[in-house]
């Protein structure tokens, strides 16, 4: 179904996707610091001097939610290089957030897993995602059906397109 829209209520609808775009944008880099506050929030001081970068709960986050993870999966699923994940794994590794581990067919390929200081940041990172979420649920809720259908369409089109 299209429809002539006026310049006008294109570049108005234009600049409010840019201001959702931004809004998303700036709650990811605040990702690290809300992962911090919620750790010292649980009192999880130790771990929450670790300075965690925001690629390293990511691939916490991997691990947790996956089984049989290694470099290549973790790379796959995060959209990154195996030798960034590598890097990332070494420093999880020094910080004894996961283990390595070797299956007993196949002694060359690493799995990694998470130990319990790790298990507590994939909590928390849980924790702070369903937050998120619940935030988009709010919203939604608000919509009808149709409109919701319209979104969701709208979405669909931004997908394929960009």
């Amino acid at each position: 179904m299209k429809t002539e829209n006026s310049k006008f209520e294109v570049d108005i609808t234009i600049n409010k996707l840019v201001t959702v775009f931004e809004h998303i944008s700036n709650m990811m880099d605040g990702h690290e610091e809300e992962v911090r506050n919620l750790l010292l929030k649980n009192d999880f001081k130790d771990i929450q001097n670790m300075n965690l970068m925001l690629s390293e709960i990511h691939a916490i986050d991997c691990i947790g939610k996956n089984q049989l993870t290694n470099s290549t999966f973790i790379s796959k699923e995060l959209n990154m290089t195996k030798g960034a994940i590598s890097k990332i794994t070494s420093k999880l590794l020094k910080k004894e957030l996961i283990k390595g581990n070797h299956l007993e067919n196949n002694k060359k390929e690493i799995y990694y897993t998470l130990t319990a200081q790790g298990k507590e940041i994939f909590k928390i990172h849980e924790i702070l995602h369903k937050d998120e979420h619940e935030k988009f649920v709010k919203i939604f809720r608000e919509y009808n059906k149709e409109v919701l259908s319209t979104v969701n369409n709208f979405l669909d089109d931004l997908i394929t397109n960009l």
